[in-house]
């Protein structure tokens, strides 16, 4: 029973997001609105429609693989194989679930790895957008794995000490554990992490350095630690964003986007990331996300308890992986729910940081900086309201326009 139930879950989430990428899709030729009409012209529109459609394409074929081979390993007791296989290796519990859990992740790395390719070097670099070499993309590949190993390994290793030896405190040991880690990494995290993987220069002097220096004056923001990141050497197109708190705050800059735009309009897109710094954006969403694994925590911890998550996919006795992957399935439709509300806040917090940015510095230079840097990667200016309710953390492009009218 609890099998059908969760093959029926991971059905029924396909199913949701087929429908919303389809729904999506359906609209590619739906009339422009208003407000961004002139960005396009026909042929730019025309190329837009088939950048979608070949991301659609792929993401369709991909789901449905992955759906197909997840409802294959429930209902064929592969799961329940491969924790008796690697029963073959240790009896240590810990051991165990990180064995499971490391080997599941190479055969999910490895079914997406040909579709992750194709993505960058066929439809990226057919639309102009991909700057990653073969070497880059090993690189990559070979140093996330080190960080998951290095970084993640330990902390999910500690996370099922924790359940095999606090049973019944698990859930809140765990969720302090992951909510310290969380919040170190939300601190440190670009710092540490993301110089492995692109190289981060301060800002330097000259006439942009002095304008953004000047309006971060007149708001009193601390302007410490700005970099411009080598964005370029992946793709084309532009980019910026804003990270920690208090003394670990930080800007960085792509260096496409401080190639494509103007120095006001680059001021204009930092107006907005200092928005939501101003505004507690960041800080509001961090403690609304720690509240929600708090309560997955709690309830991942009842349920734990019963040995039907674990003997549902065939095995013979319960294990923490197996238990894990049958209550996140169960979580899916829960996750949708939680992925609508945080992308509504998500949205309206965008339309504040806007309105930041319009009060205290330029409307105008941040319609100019949106609209440049939607049409320079092809954004789709149509997209359904359901698919922006479901998937979209900023605004479509023609709403963010029309506010800072």
């Amino acid at each position: 029973m609890l099998l059908t139930v969760v093959v029926a879950i991971v059905v029924l989430v396909f199913v949701i997001e087929s429908l919303l990428d389809y729904l999506n899709q359906s609209r590619a030729h739906a009339p422009i609105p208003a407000e961004v009409a002139h960005l396009y012209d026909e042929k730019e529109r025309s190329t837009s429609i088939n950048y979608g459609y070949e991301k659609y394409r792929l993401g369709l074929i991909s789901s449905s693989l992955m759906t197909a081979v997840t409802i294959l390993a429930l209902t064929q007791g592969w799961l329940a194989a491969l924790d008796s296989w690697v029963r073959g290796f240790t009896s240590n519990t810990v051991l165990l679930s990180l064995i499971f859990l490391a080997a599941l992740s190479v055969i999910s790395s490895a079914l997406e790895l040909p579709f992750n390719l194709y993505s960058i070097f066929s439809i990226e670099e057919r639309f102009g957008f991909n700057k990653v070499t073969p070497r880059t993309f090993l690189l990559d590949l070979i140093k996330g794995t080190l960080v998951s190993v290095v970084v993640a390994g330990p902390v999910l290793a500690l996370i099922i000490w924790l359940y095999v030896n606090f049973a019944e405190k698990f859930w809140l040991y765990g969720w302090l554990l992951v909510a310290a880690f969380s919040l170190f990494t939300f601190m440190f995290g670009t710092r540490l992490i993301l110089p492995l993987f692109n190289k981060l220069t301060p800002l330097p002097e000259g006439e942009l350095k002095t304008a953004i220096t000047e309006y971060c004056q007149s708001q009193g923001y601390s302007l410490t630690r700005l970099f411009v990141m080598d964005g370029s050497k992946r793709s084309t197109k532009a980019n910026a964003f804003f990270s920690g708190l208090g003394r670990s705050k930080m800007i960085v800059l792509f260096d496409t986007l401080v190639e494509k735009l103007t120095t006001k309009e680059v001021v204009g897109v930092l107006a907005h990331e200092i928005g939501h710094y101003k505004r507690k954006h960041t800080l509001a969403m961090f403690i609304m996300s720690i509240l929600q694994t708090l309560a997955i925590f709690a309830l991942l911890g009842w349920l734990l308890q019963y040995e039907q998550l674990s003997t549902a996919l065939g095995a013979e006795q319960s294990s923490f992986h197996l238990s894990a992957i049958t209550f996140f399935i169960l979580l899916g439709p829960l996750n949708l729910l939680l992925g609508l509300l945080n992308n509504s806040l998500s949205r309206k917090n965008e339309f504040d940081a806007d309105q930041f940015g319009k009060i205290t510095y330029s409307a105008k230079e941040m319609r100019t900086a949106l609209e440049k840097t939607a049409k320079d990667s092809l954004a789709n200016l149509t997209p359904h309201p359901a698919y922006v309710a479901f998937n979209y953390t900023h605004p479509p492009l023609a709403e963010r326009l029309r506010a800072l009218l």
